[in-house]
């Protein structure tokens, strides 16, 4: 008997999980790298908040929701795609830029709440990410910003 619920919970689990994927368009180097993002900017969210004694379990699952919404953005973009017949993927590549432009320069704050330093190109680099996901020619940085 165990054996055969082993085979429903392997089912259930693999049946989930192919339809996430499918749902998020596949699991791809661009959505492993938003999904590093997101999980860092939770983390350090947490971690800043500890440090500077404001951390709540009501704020944790505010970030939690805030999470899982991003998740929808990106299944409702590649359903976009493929209502409209983009095979390249284009408004969820789009979306998922956006989301790791937004979650980077969440992390950079989370890091400045802990006294941390970095270089200003850095945030700059990710605002003109935010600013224009899908310009072919973002805004030009200067020796000035390095």
């Amino acid at each position: 008997m165990e054996k055969a619920t082993d085979s429903l919970y392997t089912l259930l689990i693999g049946g989930g999980v192919s339809f996430i994927t499918l749902l998020l368009g596949g699991i791809d180097a661009l959505f492993l790298s938003c999904t590093i993002l997101v999980i860092l900017d939770y983390v350090t969210g947490v971690l800043a908040a500890w440090y500077n004694d404001v951390l709540t379990s009501r704020d944790s699952w505010r970030g939690i929701v805030r999470k899982t919404i991003s998740l929808s953005l990106i299944i409702v973009a590649h359903q976009l795609d493929v209502v409209v017949g983009n095979e390249g993927h284009f408004m969820r590549n789009a979306m998922l830029m956006f989301i790791m432009a937004t979650e980077g320069i969440s992390i950079l704050e989370n890091c400045g709440k802990m006294g941390l330093k970095y270089p200003a190109i850095i945030m700059k680099a990710l605002k003109n990410l935010q600013q224009h996901p899908i310009e072919s020619k973002p805004e030009k940085m200067t020796d000035k910003d390095i």
